[in-house]
């Protein structure tokens, strides 16, 4: 299954319904299992082996990309928490590079939930 996300840019008011109308048209050159390869490839190598690429959405605007989700992983408990996201550009392929802080702030979420299932499957003697 692949979802897709447009950007809505009208005001949307609290006090009355709103219509919402789309149309789009875009080439999408790079499928989603290619978008999820270079963002297991970047996070294994940047992050951490314990963080893995999601299911990615596909985001409608200038131009398309496909956002994955950079998932925590632990043994004997699969999946526990979505760290960040990683963008790769679905007309060239390209990985859109996250900044140094959204690469330290993926490790530090990574980490703290870590220790926190470490902690809480510990016994205390």
């Amino acid at each position: 299954m692949v979802q897709v996300a447009y950007p809505y840019q009208k005001n949307w008011t609290d006090d009355s319904p709103c219509w919402v109308e789309g149309h789009f048209m875009q080439e999408v050159a790079t499928s989603p299992q290619l978008a999820q390869r270079k963002a297991n490839s970047f996070l294994a190598g940047y992050v951490t082996m314990m963080v893995s690429a999601g299911q990615p959405m596909l985001i409608l605007g200038d131009y398309p990309m496909w956002q994955v989700p950079a998932i925590l992983q632990l043994p004997k408990l699969g999946a526990v928490s979505t760290v960040g996201t990683v963008e790769v550009n679905a007309q060239t392929g390209e990985l859109k590079l996250p900044s140094t802080a959204q690469i330290q702030r993926m490790q530090e979420l990574a980490h703290a939930i870590t220790g926190y299932f470490t902690s809480a499957t510990t016994t205390t003697k």
